[in-house]
């Protein structure tokens, strides 16, 4: 069984989707767990969440409120998160495989993941060193969690912390020194990034961002909002900035929506 772990924060569209779109689109055996990332903060956003899942058969667990602000800057924050959830939830449940996804990455096609796993131990988005300045090979590297799949034995015997090292890292660069480096993992089996398109579809009409960023921008109701998605492996959708696509009427969360809309109603799945 792979379990597959979502930290949802304030947004009742991502909890929405993927539920649809992990029922549509993963083929291996699995359990989606929706994980309350408010922490005490947005009550009636937790309650709506719950009951979304009671009535989808969906698992919900809950962080403890002392983890809503646990100090350092948002990197640091979902460190301490997935620290939790990692030590006890997943090392407690101790599934054959699992996953932490964000929030906003959702599948748009049929995928599986269990020979990946069963030969390399892992699958998901290689971050490399911010600061490296050879070739990728030789970079320190770990797997983003914001799109990662482990085999649970993989990781035995292995302190795995998923707190940044900034600035050369985001959250889970401590993996590296305590476990890609030290397991002697080579890079090429986990490299997906060649694969990445970046869409911007505002980007003719924005003039919104910072100075060099903007066309990567664009105002909505009062906000900056960033333009860009991107897809993954011809498999995932990665929104980004969910924390300020809570809103319906979003033009980027309805882009997105009718993006994966399409995905299901190809794949012949009642919306």
């Amino acid at each position: 069984m792979l379990e597959v772990y979502i930290i949802a924060y304030n947004n009742i569209f991502c909890v929405e989707y993927q539920i649809k779109t992990f029922k549509a689109f993963c083929k291996d055996k699995h359990k989606l767990i929706v994980i309350d990332s408010n922490c005490g903060e947005h009550v009636a956003n937790t309650e709506t969440k719950k009951v979304l899942c009671e009535k989808e058969g969906v698992e919900f667990l809950s962080l403890p409120n002392n983890l809503s602000n646990p100090g350092g800057g948002q990197s640091d924050i979902l460190g301490h998160k997935l620290n939790y959830v990692y030590n006890n939830m997943v090392k407690q449940r101790n599934p054959k495989y699992f996953a932490f996804i964000d929030q906003d990455f959702f599948p748009f096609a049929d995928f599986s993941v269990k020979e990946q796993l069963d030969e390399h131990g892992m699958y998901g988005d290689v971050m490399l060193n911010s600061k490296h300045n050879g070739p990728r090979e030789s970079s320190p590297w770990v797997i983003h969690p914001w799109l990662s799949f482990y085999r649970t034995d993989f990781l035995e015997g292995y302190n795995m912390d998923w707190m940044p090292i900034l600035p050369v890292f985001d959250t889970g660069g401590r993996n590296w020194d305590n476990f890609i480096s030290k397991k002697g993992l080579s890079l090429e089996p986990y490299w997906i990034r060649d694969t990445i398109i970046c869409y911007f579809p505002w980007q003719a009409h924005s003039d919104a961002g910072p100075p060099n960023d903007r066309d990567k921008y664009f105002n909505w109701n009062g906000r900056q909002i960033y333009g860009q998605t991107q897809i993954y492996d011809n498999k995932f959708i990665h929104m980004l900035n969910s924390k300020f696509l809570d809103d319906p009427f979003n033009p980027k969360t309805n882009w997105c929506k009718g993006f994966l809309d399409a995905a299901l109603l190809k794949s012949n799945l009642t919306l």
